[in-house]
């Protein structure tokens, strides 16, 4: 704490993004796991649905079970007056929708990722700034007070580059989960339109 304490005004923003970036990687840790997100009873009902008689069913258990993949269940299988082509992109309409959900507060990891550095740096320049002081008052003969003013400036960039480099490893991570769970909505949601409208068809010829 002491060695925090040491590091001047600007380690007070610093702190907050590390407790920010800390809290977003947990939360986003819990709640981005697969099963929670591509949650085993709607790919259950994926499976089941045969026909569109089968629609009112899948519906209802879409309303119970709640997240972005329900969600997008739902609107494939509403608005059944669409042609498969308004259909598809409709489909990709509400991805993009959803999508945005899984992404929530990574812009927060993203934001700490560039800003904690720079914070970092800011506070190297006006230690620095301290240390020109020091040496324009005592002269270069006082090298105990120029090497502790030059450690305390240093630690702003060490402490930053600290947040920083974690902050950006999670935010990699967390970006790529959600690029497979979209890429794992989307062929679930092409395997639906698959079964649905060729049975559309079939009714239309029968």
């Amino acid at each position: 704490m002491e060695w925090l304490l040491g590091g001047g005004p600007i380690m007070i923003p610093l702190l907050i993004c590390s407790v920010l970036s800390l809290a977003v990687i947990i939360e986003r840790a819990i709640n981005l796991r697969r099963n929670k997100i591509l949650k085993p009873e709607i790919i259950q009902t994926i499976e089941a649905i045969r026909n569109t008689d089968d629609i009112p069913f899948a519906i209802s258990k879409c309303e119970v079970i709640s997240g972005p993949f329900s969600n997008l269940l739902r609107r494939i299988l509403i608005n059944n007056h669409l042609t498969r082509e308004e259909k598809f992109i409709d489909i990709q309409a509400a991805g993009r929708q959803e999508t945005k959900v899984l992404e929530r507060r990574l812009l927060v990891l993203e934001v700490i990722t560039a800003v904690a550095p720079l914070l970092g740096l800011l506070g190297t320049v006006l230690g620095l700034e301290n240390i020109f002081g020091i040496i324009s008052e005592l002269g270069l003969g006082q090298a105990k007070a120029f090497s502790a003013g030059l450690a305390e400036a240093i630690r702003t960039t060490v402490f930053g580059l600290f947040i920083a480099i974690p902050s950006l490893v999670a935010y990699s991570y967390f970006d790529k989960k959600v690029d497979t769970f979209v890429l794992e909505m989307e062929e679930y949601s092409m395997y639906i339109l698959n079964k649905l409208y060729p049975s559309k068809e079939k009714t239309k010829n029968q």
